[in-house]
């Protein structure tokens, strides 16, 4: 069954819904019963696999040194990778509106699924 990723954006406030329907119909239902700006995202391809039995579960804290805004992310990796990845690949993107100038992992741990 196909699914989509509706962003909608109503003044400042960004929400996040999920329809299972394909990309045509969500926007059909944006159109008719959603205020303020909307996108339609729909996964083209399956990618990887769900036989993962281990991954480290990751805490990082984001800061912007310039207007000293702070941000946490919370998200899996592979098992295989360590501290220096995960800050090298968030270094200097923005998330939430806070651009990653400095990336602290608060934690990172072990798990089995």
């Amino acid at each position: 069954m196909a699914k989509s990723m509706i962003r909608n954006k109503l003044g400042e406030k960004t929400l996040t819904l999920f329809l299972p329907a394909g990309a045509t119909e969500a926007q059909a239902f944006c159109d008719t019963c959603l205020d303020g700006e909307t996108a339609v995202f729909q996964a083209m391809t399956t990618v990887g696999s769900d036989v993962v039995t281990t991954a480290r579960d990751v805490n990082v804290m984001i800061s912007n040194l310039t207007t000293g805004e702070k941000g946490y992310l919370s998200f899996l990796i592979e098992e295989t990778k360590h501290e220096g990845d995960v800050i090298s690949a968030l270094l200097n993107k923005t998330f939430n509106g806070v651009k990653a100038e400095r990336v602290v992992v608060v934690s990172m741990r072990t798990v089995n699924f």
